[in-house]
C-alpha cells in the first residue's frame, strides 16, 4: 500500500496488485477508484455510502475481490464477478462505529483478513469459500472490465 497524491482527491490510501497495471484508492472523499496505470483517469468509481475510506487491499487469492474500511466502522468486500458497484458483503467491525483504518488480507492464508480500529482492537475475520476460491479467468475478466471502461 502506498500513499499517492492524484488531483481531485484527498486522503488517498493505494494499493497495487491483483492485476498488473491495476490499482485501487480509497479516499476521504468517500470514493473508491479503480485505475490502470496506463490511462490518467479511473475505470470505475465506488460510492459506497459508508463514510470515509480509509484502507483498501486486493485479495491475494481473487483478482476481482477486494476489501475497504470506512470512517464508520464497517469493512466493505466487494467481489466484482458478482457486482461491479456493490459490496457483497458488509460487516460491522465494532459496536460503536469507531472507524476502521486499517485491513490486511493474509498472504499465506487467504480465507483471513484483519482489521484494526480506532479503539486499537484488532479483529481476523474468516472469509468463505466463495471469496477465496481461485476462479478461472478472473485475471482476463478484469482486463476486460477495465479496457471496456476506456472504450
Amino acid at each position: 500500500t502506498k500513499n499517492i497524491s492524484i488531483p481531485g482527491s484527498s486522503g488517498i490510501n493505494a494499493e497495487y496488485g491483483g492485476h498488473r497495471n491495476l490499482f485501487l484508492t480509497a479516499s476521504t472523499d468517500a470514493t473508491l477508484r479503480l485505475y490502470s496505470a496506463l490511462q490518467p483517469r479511473p475505470f470505475q468509481v465506488l460510492e459506497p455510502v459508508a463514510g470515509y475510506l480509509f484502507a483498501v487491499e486486493w485479495s491475494p487469492a481473487r483478482p476481482l475481490v477486494f476489501a475497504a474500511a470506512t470512517s464508520h466502522g464497517s469493512l466493505l468486500i466487494y467481489d466484482m464477478k458478482k457486482s461491479r458497484v456493490s459490496p457483497v458483503l458488509q460487516l460491522a467491525t465494532n459496536a460503536t462505529k469507531c472507524p476502521a483504518y486499517a485491513l490486511a488480507f493474509n498472504s499465506r492464508r487467504a480465507d483471513l483478513l484483519c482489521t484494526g480500529d480506532g479503539q486499537g482492537t484488532v479483529k481476523v475475520w474468516k472469509l468463505g469459500e466463495g471469496l477465496t476460491s481461485p476462479l478461472a479467468g478472473e485475471d482476463q475478466i478484469l482486463s476486460r472490465i477495465a479496457a471496456s471502461s476506456y472504450d
